[in-house]
């Protein structure tokens, strides 16, 4: 095709950045590597938006998505409630479908908090629990963090749209911010004409006091 790169990682507005393509890489060959250097801050601040990650390459996504949840399944004894692939594919259809917001890696950080016992499952898990707990998760890590984020942002708005020549001009009217006086030089040279004191004495009160009136002014 004319020799251009056509792949799903380079399509469109919505293609990955070089760094994400290389987190994305990263987590499709060894997700529990990858996941080890995030906490839940760092996955929100950094981390790949799902639905971003599925336009790039949804296969794999999928794959790695089902993987976990998989082994999730697994590690907490619901071979009963997922009883197939095709259970285990619905059920990730739904995170899909419910969390397009957040990140994979948040995604893949909440599967992992299950697998800790981090959330209370009540004896049973299937996919109304499952999404329960990353609801759990986003609240809990998600929510407040995207809060800071919002109202970081909006303090960076509101100060940049400040008008400081404005706000100089009003403060000046209202006496709060004084004009700098001018800084007359100690030394004022006397003209060469001015022969005795009293003559020396009469032009400096003249002037000097003169200078001293136009700055008080």
């Amino acid at each position: 095709m004319d020799g251009k790169d056509y792949s799903p990682l380079n399509q469109g507005s919505n293609a990955l950045t070089l760094t994400q393509n290389k987190q994305l890489t990263g987590l499709i060959n060894d997700v529990r590597g990858e996941l080890a250097k995030h906490t839940s801050a760092t996955a929100f601040e950094t981390g790949i938006p799902l639905q971003k990650a599925l336009r790039a390459d949804r296969a794999n996504v999928k794959i790695l998505l089902l993987a976990e949840l998989e082994r999730l399944v697994r590690q907490v004894g619901a071979q009963r409630t997922f009883q197939d692939q095709t259970d285990l594919q619905n059920a990730i259809e739904d995170v899909i479908e419910v969390f397009p917001s957040l990140k994979l890696e948040e995604i893949l950080l909440a599967f992992k908090a299950i697998r800790q016992g981090r959330f209370q499952l009540y004896g049973t898990f299937n996919t109304l629990t499952l999404i329960d707990c990353i609801r759990k998760y986003e609240m809990e890590n998600t929510v407040p963090l995207r809060e800071r984020a919002h109202k970081q942002t909006q303090n960076d708005i509101e100060t940049t749209c400040i008008d400081w020549a404005r706000l100089a001009r009003d403060l000046q009217l209202d006496g709060k911010l004084q004009r700098p006086k001018k800084t007359l030089d100690r030394y004022i040279p006397l003209p060469n004409n001015l022969e005795s004191f009293d003559e020396i004495e009469d032009w400096r009160a003249k002037h000097i006091k003169t200078e001293e009136k136009e700055e008080k002014t």
